[in-house]
C-alpha cells in the first residue's frame, strides 16, 4: 500500500509538472542574450541611444542606455526549463492576490507573455525559453518591453 501510495504522488507530480511546464521544446539555438536585442534595435525603440550592451555569463544582459548611460534594462533568459518557469510564476501571480489575476496576458509575443502588476516588468515565453524584463526603475514603457520582446522572440 505505501508502495502503491508512493507511486500515485509521484504520477501527480509529474502530471502536474508536464502541465505547468506546457511540453515546451527545448532550445537549441546560441544562447547569446545580447545577441537577441541589437543596441541600435533598443535604441530605435526606446527613442534614446544605448550607450552601451553589457552581457552577464550567457544568462543576462544589460541595456545602459539614456543621454549619459544611466539608465539600465536588465532582461535575463532561462534557456531550460522556461516553460516550468513560466507555469510556476502564472500559479504563485494568481493565488498571491486571493485568487485574482495579477498578471495581463499580452498576445503576439512568443508562444505566451505576461505584463507584471504595475507594469514592474515584462514575461516571456518561446518554447523552453523564458525572457524576463525588468522595468520597475528604468522608466521604459509597457509598449517599448512588448517591441523588443516581439524582437527577441522572433530571434529564438
Amino acid at each position: 500500500m505505501a508502495a502503491g501510495s508512493c507511486f500515485y504522488i509521484a504520477y501527480r507530480v509529474k502530471s502536474r509538472v508536464h502541465q505547468l511546464s506546457g511540453n515546451a521544446a527545448p532550445y537549441t539555438g546560441k544562447r547569446d542574450p545580447c545577441g537577441k536585442l541589437t543596441a541600435a534595435e533598443a535604441s530605435a525603440i526606446l527613442g534614446e541611444p544605448v550607450q552601451s550592451v553589457e552581457a552577464n555569463g550567457d544568462a543576462s544582459c544589460e541595456y545602459h542606455w539614456g543621454a549619459d548611460g544611466s539608465r539600465i534594462l536588465h532582461i535575463q533568459y532561462t534557456w531550460q526549463g522556461g516553460g516550468l518557469a513560466m507555469g510556476f510564476t502564472r500559479t504563485a501571480m494568481k493565488g498571491a492576490v486571493a485568487g485574482m489575476n495579477t498578471l495581463q496576458s499580452v498576445d503576439g509575443i512568443g508562444d505566451e507573455a505576461y505584463v507584471m502588476p504595475m507594469g514592474s516588468g515584462l514575461l516571456m515565453r518561446k518554447g523552453d525559453v523564458l525572457v524576463q524584463f525588468d522595468m520597475r526603475v528604468n522608466g521604459i514603457s509597457v509598449d517599448a518591453a512588448e517591441s523588443m520582446g516581439r524582437t527577441i522572440a522572433g530571434r529564438l
